[in-house]
């Protein structure tokens, strides 16, 4: 069956939106998505799209306009496929509809945030889409539960520059580079002021290490947290999240 992208309309199709962020993210009543919120920010501007087979949604985006300078920016506050459509490139598929629809519209630039301990995420927003993540938000939800378990939500909020060569060329479905490590050196304290490349590692596992082993977990969000700090208080952004030896490593660059 053939897949469908395309703006949501009825109100029906919004509460769909919910029950898909409920199951993604197993998140309590009290936490997920509110219906009247969504279509009152998709009619005030905002964008809630759907991935459909026939009739059944499988996943969704959802954004609002920002406006932190001189720029038309969009905020892209959810993005959700259902746990049995998962695997299938959807997420990919929702945010090049989204950069679409952004371009059409004179939206240059999409931010989002994300935790930036879970690998998948990382490897979607740095790697496939070529967005940036230049700031770190402590606690940013508060405790939401879900798969998050009592974790800080801290995230990485990335920066999405639609027309930028590199993003133009991955969404045109051009083969693109790997990352690499090459020329990067392990964080440190009283690293030199001229090193330009530097990689720090996360555990693997997450988010099924919130609830196996939660110790484990916060040790990991405070080391990140720490170092993610460090490096962007001194003009470094994540540029990518490379496997090495099965080890999970970001690449923060200058």
């Amino acid at each position: 069956m053939t897949l469908r992208i395309r703006d949501l309309e009825m109100p029906s199709e919004f509460v769909l939106a919910q029950s898909i962020a409920k199951a993604a993210w197993k998140l309590p009543d009290l936490e997920a998505p509110s219906v009247a919120d969504l279509i009152a920010i998709t009619h005030a501007g905002g964008l809630t799209a759907g991935a459909f087979e026939g009739r059944e949604m499988l996943g969704f985006v959802h954004g609002f306009p920002r406006e932190p300078a001189e720029r038309r920016t969009q905020h892209s506050h959810l993005l959700a496929v259902h746990p049995r459509a998962q695997g299938r490139g959807l997420s990919t598929r929702l945010k090049l509809y989204q950069r679409r629809w952004c371009l059409a519209r004179g939206i240059g630039l999409v931010t989002w945030t994300y935790d930036p301990l879970l690998i998948k995420n990382a490897r979607l927003n740095l790697v496939r889409l070529r967005a940036r993540a230049r700031h770190y938000l402590r606690d940013f939800y508060g405790r939401i539960g879900g798969i998050y378990a009592d974790l800080p939500t801290d995230r990485f909020e990335v920066f999405w520059e639609l027309e930028s060569p590199e993003v133009r060329s991955a969404a045109e479905g051009n083969a693109m580079p790997e990352p690499s490590l090459g020329g990067a050196v392990a964080f440190r304290a009283g690293m030199p002021p001229d090193v330009s490349r530097v990689k720090v590692e996360i555990p693997a596992g997450a988010p099924a290490l919130y609830v196996s082993d939660p110790p484990a977990a916060w040790k990991a969000r405070l080391a990140l947290r720490r170092r993610a700090e460090a490096l962007m208080e001194r003009g470094f952004s994540a540029t990518a999240l490379v496997l090495e030896d099965a080890r999970p490593f970001y690449l923060f660059e200058r």
